[in-house]
């Protein structure tokens, strides 16, 4: 998790937005990262952090300019299937909610659980396993 220079995230709140990364980690098994502070090209940026992670193909970054109000999820290719754009602009929803009561680390917690559920491989039944 990255944040900005113009962004006051307290240390409690920085620690629970990397509880929530790694748990999202845990569901999905992919990468993901949360930036929170200036996007100063807007998307452009967010693609270019996004591009900057360890493993940009299994990763999803959730960015937020909070001075803009401007927020965006960016996916890597292998999460394409599972995770449409659909889900994130729910997400992105999602977190506007929580933002407008002031609550932006339980937006991002929700916003985050939401992208790793999705994410997930979805499980599949094979008829040669017992049931």
């Amino acid at each position: 998790m990255e944040t900005g220079e113009a962004t006051s995230l307290t240390t409690s709140q920085r620690a629970e937005i990397q509880r929530i990364v790694q748990r999202a980690r845990e569901i999905c098994g992919y990468e993901f990262g949360v930036f929170v502070g200036p996007l100063d090209s807007g998307r452009e940026s967010a693609i270019a952090m996004h591009a900057g992670m360890s493993d940009p193909n299994s990763a999803v970054l959730l960015a937020i300019d909070p001075m803009h109000r401007t927020m965006d999820v960016v996916t890597g290719g292998r999460l394409k299937r599972n995770l449409e754009d659909r889900t994130c602009e729910f997400a992105l929803l999602t977190l506007r909610s929580s933002l407008q009561v002031d609550d932006l680390t339980g937006g991002i917690r929700d916003a985050i659980m939401l992208l790793a559920e999705h994410a997930r491989a979805p499980r599949t039944l094979h008829l040669d396993e017992p049931a």
